[in-house]
């Protein structure tokens, strides 16, 4: 792992490795390179295949088309997010694949998003399965997200975490639904997620 201080001046490609603060990554603007700060450190995921891509926009357009009719807040695709300090004092920066925010926190939300999502989730690929079930679970657990929805296509897995008292436990779907209670009201069809 590189350890140098980043210059918001250099090519994208040199970001990769870099150590930045939150401020230093958000200067860098928008980028065709799907980037997180993890711990301070840029990191780099690959883009998502065509079946993740129609996932992430199936869960999207089902809780976007669920607020169309109970405007409790705001949901997002693939935005970044900070999230405060990781374990070793680095920025969290994340790009979750889908988010939500309630009214109140989406109200507060201005050029970045600052405030800790009610609902994050995140499709899993073969390369980011261990990244998204320890890492990022354990970030969004300490930041305080309570809703935590981890779906991975390849292996026909769906975990759903729900945080109680600080630590998420995990939540059981009954048949082939999941209650939110983040989304009051909002029934996930797993038999339609699956498909």
């Amino acid at each position: 792992m590189v350890v140098q201080t980043a210059t918001v001046s250099s090519t994208v490609a040199a970001y990769l490795g870099l150590r930045m603060t939150a401020d230093e990554y958000f200067a860098l603007g928008e980028t065709r390179e799907r980037y997180e700060l993890v711990d301070g450190v840029v990191l780099m995921s690959p883009s998502p295949t065509p079946k993740h891509q129609n996932l992430i926009g199936l869960i999207y357009r089902l809780i976007a088309a669920y607020l169309d009719d109970n405007p409790i807040g705001q949901v997002f695709l693939e935005l970044d997010v900070h999230l405060g300090t990781g374990p070793r004092g680095g920025d969290l920066v994340y790009r979750p694949d889908v988010m939500f925010l309630s009214r109140e926190k989406a109200a507060r939300v201005g050029d970045r998003v600052a405030e800790t999502p009610d609902l994050i989730v995140e499709v899993v690929s073969p390369s980011s399965r261990r990244f998204d079930l320890e890492t990022k679970k354990a970030d969004y657990e300490r930041a305080g997200v309570a809703e935590y929805w981890i779906i991975d296509p390849e292996r026909d897995a769906m975990t759903f975490y729900r945080l109680e008292s600080g630590r998420y436990g995990e939540i059981k779907p009954e048949a082939d639904t999941l209650n939110s209670t983040v989304l009051e009201g909002f029934i996930l069809d797993l038999r339609r997620v699956r498909g």
